[in-house]
C-alpha cells in the first residue's frame, strides 16, 4: 500500500468543519484518547452497536468533547482507517527497501499486514462492518484499497516482466489477493477463526503468505526456463 494522501478537495470534503486545532498537546491527547477508546468499543461491541456515548465514556471524556473532534463515529473510523493504512504501507515497503528477494519480500509484506491487523483488530472490525452500510466511509476505504491494489498490481507486472504469472490480469489479481488478505484476517483475527479450528498464528500466516507467493511467482510449465514449483 502506498502512503495515504488526500487532495485539498478531498480533505475539505472529509474533514469536519470549524474544528478547533489539535496541535496542542492537550488536543492531541484528547484525540488519541478517543481513537484508543473507539478501538476498544469497536472490538467489544462491533461498529454497528457502538455508541458515541460509549466511546466518550471509554475515553474519559464528555460527548460534547467528542463533537469537537468528529461529527460522527464514521468520521472517527475514517481517521483510524487512514492511520492503519499508513502503518501497513510502511511495513509493506520495508522488505523491498531492505533488498530481500522478491518472493521473500512479498512474504514479509503479507506478514506486516497480518501483524498490523492483529494490533488494530478493533478498528478493522469497524472498517469491515462500516464498509457495508456507511456510504461515505465505504468511498474513502475504497480509495485506500485502490492505492493498495495499484501497488500490488505493479509488483505483479514486475514479476511478469521476468516471465512469472503469464497472462493474468494484474489489477484483477491484485484485487482478489487484497480481498482474500483482508477477509482472511477478519475471520481469524477479528472473529476468532473457523468454527472448531484452533488458531495457530504461525501456520495461518504461512498459509496466507504461501498463497500470495504462489499466485504471483509461478511459470507456465511449457515455458522455456520455467522454475519447478518446489523452487518457488
Amino acid at each position: 500500500m502506498t502512503a495515504a494522501s488526500v487532495s485539498a478537495a478531498q480533505a475539505a470534503r472529509l474533514a469536519p468543519a470549524a474544528r478547533p486545532p489539535k496541535a496542542t498537546r492537550k488536543g492531541q491527547r484528547t484525540d488519541e484518547a478517543f481513537r484508543e477508546a473507539a478501538r476498544l468499543v469497536f472490538a467489544r461491541d462491533g461498529y454497528l452497536n457502538a455508541k458515541i456515548s460509549d466511546i466518550a465514556a471509554a475515553a474519559g471524556r464528555s460527548v460534547a468533547s467528542f463533537y469537537n473532534y468528529y461529527d460522527t463515529k464514521a468520521d472517527l473510523l475514517i481517521a483510524l482507517a487512514e492511520e492503519f493504512h499508513s502503518e501497513a504501507t510502511q511495513l509493506a515497503v520495508l522488505p523491498y527497501r531492505a533488498g530481500l528477494a522478491r518472493e521473500e519480500a512479498l512474504r514479509e509484506a503479507v506478514a506486516g499486514f497480518w501483524r498490523t491487523y492483529a494490533e488494530r483488530r478493533g478498528e478493522m472490525i469497524g472498517i469491515f462492518q462500516a464498509a457495508m452500510i456507511e456510504g461515505r466511509f465505504r468511498d474513502r476505504w475504497l480509495e485506500l484499497r485502490g492505492e493498495a491494489v495499484t501497488r500490488i498490481a505493479a509488483e505483479i507486472r514486475a514479476a511478469q516482466s521476468d516471465g512469472y504469472c503469464p497472462g493474468v490480469d494484474p489489477v484483477l489479481t491484485a484485487s482478489a489477493l487484497s480481498a482474500m488478505l483482508e477477509h482472511f484476517c477478519y475471520i481469524w483475527l477479528g472473529q476468532g477463526g473457523e468454527k472448531g479450528i484452533a488458531l495457530d498464528s504461525g501456520r495461518a500466516l504461512d498459509a496466507l503468505a504461501t498463497i500470495w507467493v504462489k499466485a504471483v511467482y509461478w511459470r507456465d510449465e511449457g515455458q522455456e526456463g520455467s522454475v519447478p514449483p518446489a523452487d518457488l
